[in-house]
């Protein structure tokens, strides 16, 4: 199995779990990802970027996740191609605490800048809630030879 074979079946995978949500014990064992921002690749694969705590593999700190398949910002989860996260707070809120500490009310739209090389920031939820059903579609799609 190629590369771009072994990810696309991680990808449908990983849509299948996520149709049924987490259970309790997927959220458990999850990595909290706190500070958490969508990014948008060229592509119009979707990813998380926040500081992860927890995480099997990686250190804490800032990480980007692979590539996302569903995301419940009201139960706080996300699922990935490899793994569920529990959801911290988002980046906004790091937004607000650094106006805050600067004598701001209230931090502007992009306050904060932040670069993940070769992706956009997507703050807007039903944005990505509608890019994250297209890119579920899309891989569908090329599970099924494109019909």
């Amino acid at each position: 199995m190629n590369n771009r074979d072994f990810w696309a079946q991680k990808l449908r995978s990983a849509i299948k779990a996520a149709g049924s949500g987490p259970s309790e014990n997927d959220l458990a064992g999850a990595p909290i990802l706190t500070y958490w921002r969508p990014h948008v690749s060229r592509h119009g694969a979707p990813i998380l970027w926040g500081i992860a705590s927890g995480h099997p593999r990686l250190k804490g700190g800032w990480i980007t996740t692979s590539q996302l398949v569903s995301i419940d910002v009201d139960k706080g989860w996300a699922r990935t191609a490899s793994r569920w996260y529990a959801l911290g707070r988002p980046f906004s809120d790091y937004e607000r605490t650094i106006a805050k500490g600067l004598g701001m009310e209230e931090a502007p739209p992009g306050f904060v800048q932040m670069d993940v090389p070769g992706y956009r920031p997507l703050d807007d939820l039903s944005l990505l809630d509608q890019l994250l059903a297209a890119w579920r579609d899309r891989i569908r799609q090329d599970d099924t030879g494109g019909d």
